[in-house]
Formats: structure tokens, sequence, C-alpha cells
């Protein structure tokens, strides 16, 4: 019983259900997220069947050391713990049913370039080890279900996507193996981050932008604003940062922080240039370049905001 089932050398067909009961957690600095599943595999062993006058209808119960059955992995496991007795059902046509419930942690390649806008892809990837697709295959009906309005999870919302049969193919000596690949896909909620990091940031800019409308020879007030407005711009980019893994590229969001700093800086330089005038006897060009940068600095603005969130 140890040797996999066949007849006439044809592959074993498992099929896998899966059932999501939740997801509580997308950590988006470590890329994990933390599930808890059903799992359900049937498959079918002739060897196991009993005689026509010895069936009664009642499921025995085997240890997994007993029978033959499939070895699989999940690639992405990163703790995923069984949560009830490891066995399986055989019904006395030789049907073979595993099922457990597992919870912990799976990996994730979350890509964060469309950052607060993103959608995640969360998969559940399985694979024989053991067999190569010569001689298992998973069935082209394995279920998968979820009740993602239901999940305890906050700021995402969730979707089952159709499962994908494919292939994996072994690094090291080629070996095509069954793979079976269920997603869920994750759309974050941007409504907190508008309220959080978008509000907060044109109201900065805003700050910065009211040394335009005071004289060029209020020279403290000016540079006072100018350079809040930079310590707390500074303040809020890094705060933002802090919740993502050190990537490589710039994420929407990153390109809308320096934007906004490089407004800011602009602002503090003019409010220089501007007193600097005001102080030699140049009155009507500060006056000028603050008229001017009123309204040029919004229309900046407005650019920065457009080529961060639609480019």
């Amino acid at each position: 019983l140890a040797e996999r089932p066949t007849v006439n050398g044809e592959p074993t067909v498992i099929e896998v259900g899966l059932y999501v009961l939740d997801i509580e957690e997308i950590d988006d600095v470590s890329q994990r997220f933390s599930v808890d599943v059903f799992l359900v595999t049937h498959w079918q062993d002739p060897r196991l069947a009993l005689p026509i006058a010895e069936r009664t209808g009642t499921k025995r119960f085997f240890s997994l050391d007993e029978v033959w059955t499939p070895k699989v992995i999940c690639l992405n496991d990163r703790g995923l713990q069984p949560q009830l007795r490891e066995g399986v059902e055989v019904d006395d046509l030789g049907n073979v049913k595993f099922q457990n419930r597992l919870m912990g942690e799976l990996a994730a390649n979350l890509e964060f370039k469309e950052f607060p806008f993103d959608v995640q892809l969360l998969p559940i990837d399985i694979v024989s080890y053991e067999n190569t697709e010569d001689e298992l295959q998973f069935a082209l009906n394995s279920g998968f279900a979820a009740e993602a309005d239901k999940f305890s999870i906050e700021g995402w919302s969730l979707k089952q996507l159709d499962p994908v049969l494919g292939v994996y193919v072994v690094p090291v000596d080629g070996a095509e193996l069954p793979r079976l690949t269920y997603m869920i896909e994750a759309t974050r909620d941007s409504d907190y981050y508008a309220l959080t990091m978008l509000v907060p940031m044109s109201l900065i800019i805003f700050m910065a932008w009211t040394v335009f409308w005071l004289q060029p020879n209020i020279v403290p007030p000016r540079i006072a604003i100018s350079t809040a407005s930079i310590f707390s711009l500074i303040a809020l980019g890094v705060s933002i940062r802090l919740g993502l893994p050190k990537i490589s590229y710039l994420t929407k969001a990153d390109i809308f922080v320096l934007g906004c700093t490089l407004l800011v800086f602009i602002a503090l330089g003019i409010a220089v240039i501007g007193s600097r005038w005001a102080s030699s006897d140049r009155m009507e060009q500060a006056l000028k370049a603050n008229a001017i940068s009123r309204w040029v600095y919004m229309l900046l603005f407005v650019v920065v905001t457009l080529a961060a969130f639609y480019h």
C-alpha cells in the first residue's frame, strides 16, 4: 500500500478542495499573509476496496503511515500548522479522503509600484514533490471557495480567482511536477491613505503656499512657515515609508512625496530671494515674484499630483 495506486500505468488523479475560512492580515513589510484554510483531497485506491460481501457503508480510518497518500507541499508556506488529527477516511469502494484545517503564514511576492492604489495577488501554491506529471495529476474540477466579505482583515477588499493547473520545473534536474495554484486578489482600500497621506500632505503644501501672501519684507514668519513645512513633510514621508519593505523602485506615493518636497523647497527659495530683494530696494520685483508664485505654485502642485497618481 506504500506504492502509488495506478491502473494500467495511468497517472493518479487527485481532486483538491480548498475553502478559505479567513485571512487575518497582509503584512506589507514581510510580504506575508495569515490564512485559515480547510483542505480536502480525494483520490481512488482500488486496493482499499472491500469485497462486495464485506461492504457495510461504514467509513474506515487509516493513519498516514498505513496507506499511500500524495506527497505535496505548499511552495510559499512560511509556517502552516495542521489543526486536526492527520489520517484518511476510506469507503467500501476504495475512495480515499484526506482533510485538515491549516493555519499560519504564506509568502506573497507583493508589487508596490501602484501603492496606495495597488492590487495584490495572494497565492496558495501546491506542488507534488514526489511524483512527476506522468505519475500524478490534479483534477480539473479541483474546487475553491471563500466568503471574502466575511474575512476579519481590514483595509483590503478580497476576491477569489479560479484555480490554475500548471507545472513546476525543479531548477536542479528539470523534473516537471504537477502544480495547482489558488489565487486571491486583494485590492487595497485607498480611502484610508487619502485621509492619512494625501490630505495631510496637501495641507502642508497649502501651509507653504501662504508665504506668497505675506509681504516680502516680513522675513521671520516667511522663513518659519517654509522650514516648518519642510520638517512636517519629511516626517510624514518617513512615516509612510516605514509601512513598506525596502524596495528599489518608487511607488506612486513616493513620487507624490518627492514632488511635494521639491515644491516646499521651491517655496523656501522664493521666500529667501524675495526677502533679499525687499531688503535691497527691489520691493517691486519681490512683490511681482510673490504674485506670480501664488498661481504657478498651485499649478505645479496639480501637475505633481497628476504625475504621481495618473502616469
